[in-house]
């Protein structure tokens, strides 16, 4: 049940977001969510999708047991070591200073610290002030995930500055089913005979809308073994008929199947938390005529003291002194070679035609677009509400919302593609805007919006 990945829900949604605030971000990101409500499914998506743009690195909660163990694990990605006199402290100041140069190479790094809220509090909050004291638009970019006790734990202001918040929340009736059918189609079942309405209310209400609790209540409520009390009020069972018996055989193999998949993925991750990595030592030997190769010394040659009766003269004879060899006579000095022509000078080439510029960007709504020079010339605030490298995204947004007056875009570059932006308001401060986000419809406000400011654009 973990293919193909759902969208809906605004899981797609906050995966773009994660895709840009981890490449072009200055802000920590925090991912908030139930127990089962696909954190972890969607970070695994996005190491999937940018692992060859991004440097992506895991730090498991239950490693982090105290500050010489965190600090030991951002050494070790670095592949560096205490220095003598160094504390803790610094070393992971050091690690997010160090991190800053990965980036002006080519590739940012991303540390994943999924279940942050198992952590001990004071590691998290020590991440955090690490990466803000370093330049962050540069410097690794920490992702917390867990529930929304993290909020808690790292203290943050009321503005939260400098964190960014993604929350996921439970799943609809609808999109329990819309989640539902591809699988059922995928498996060879009838969606129109599982998936109806008492069922599908049945499995809403016993699954509380997360994606652990699918997997572990609709093959119950498929063969009829979980109780509807907590629907209707009263119990009631129900016979399953013969021509469905096999069917719902093939789904309990199904299931079973399904769950032996997700305990196996457990331990591997199980295992892969619990084993470090051993750290990669390299040396390197130079041999050369500057650089002579190593003495080998044999352990079985026992050097010998010298005797006191044994001198150096008695031991090594004295040489033959050798008759001097005559004089050659000295060659006769050999002419001149006479100087040759000077070359003539080769004729300069021609310059190349300049190209033609390619043409404009041509909106197709140029009332609610905005050049991007005039957005970073505004000193103000505005809200981001939504981002991708299709217009189309984003007039689909306005269409939608067509009530909400004066949303705007306006379109930049993002790896030699088009990367467009939805935004709404000039603002003078982030508390004004963050009073027009309360009087947003509850569709629009569950989408992540971001408040920024227009310079950064």
């Amino acid at each position: 049940m973990e293919t193909p990945f759902f969208p809906e829900a605004s899981r797609h949604h906050a995966l773009e977001t994660l895709r840009h605030l981890c490449g072009f971000g200055d802000l920590a990101l925090l991912l908030t969510g139930e127990a089962g409500s696909g954190k972890s499914r969607l970070l695994a998506e996005l190491v999937s999708s940018e692992s060859s743009r991004l440097d992506f690195h895991r730090l498991p909660a239950a490693s982090l047991t105290s500050a010489q163990a965190l600090a030991r694990a951002l050494l070790g990605i670095a592949h560096k070591g205490l220095k003598p006199g160094e504390g803790v402290r610094d070393a992971v100041y050091g690690f997010f200073r160090w991190s800053e140069h990965r980036a002006r190479k080519g590739q940012r790094m991303v540390l994943l610290i999924d279940d942050a809220h198992r952590a001990p509090p004071e590691l998290v909050r020590l991440v955090l002030a690490a990466f803000g004291a370093a330049d962050r638009s540069a410097a690794a970019v920490p992702v917390f995930s867990g529930t929304a006790q993290l909020i808690e734990m790292l203290g943050l202001p009321g503005d939260g500055d400098g964190v960014y918040q993604i929350h996921l929340r439970p799943l609809t009736r609808e999109e329990v089913a819309a989640y539902l059918k591809p699988r059922i189609h995928r498996a060879g079942g009838d969606a129109r005979v599982l998936l109806t309405p008492a069922r599908l209310s049945q499995i809403h209400s016993l699954s509380e809308g997360n994606f652990s609790g699918l997997k572990r209540v609709t093959p119950a409520v498929w063969l009829d073994m979980a109780s509807s009390g907590s629907v209707n009020g009263r119990g009631r069972t129900f016979s399953v008929p013969i021509n469905l018996r096999w069917p719902a055989l093939a789904l309990v193999l199904l299931a079973g199947s399904w769950w032996l998949v997700s305990q196996q993925y457990d331990d591997s991750m199980a295992r892969e938390r619990t084993e470090p990595e051993p750290e990669t030592v390299r040396k390197s030997i130079t041999i050369g005529p500057d650089n002579p190769g190593p003495e080998v010394i044999d352990p079985a040659v026992v050097q010998l003291e010298p005797s006191p009766d044994l001198t150096m003269e008695d031991s090594v004879p004295q040489p033959v002194p050798e008759p001097e060899p005559e004089p050659e006579p000295e060659p006769e000095p050999e002419p001149e070679p006479e100087p040759e022509p000077e070359p003539e000078p080769e004729p300069e080439p021609e310059p190349e035609p300049e190209p033609e510029p390619e043409p404009d960007f041509s909106p197709s709504k140029p009332a609610h677009f905005m050049a991007l020079d005039d957005i970073r010339a505004s000193e103000g605030w505005t809200v981001q509400l939504i981002a991708g490298n299709r217009e189309q995204t984003v007039l689909s947004l306005i269409d939608q919302y067509d009530s909400v007056s004066g949303i705007r875009y306006t379109r930049t570059e993002r790896e030699g593609q088009d990367w467009f932006f939805g935004f709404y308001g000039d603002f003078s401060s982030r508390e004004e805007a963050q009073k027009w986000v309360e009087g947003l419809p509850r569709t629009l406000r569950d989408q992540s919006l971001w408040i920024r400011r227009m310079r950064n654009f």
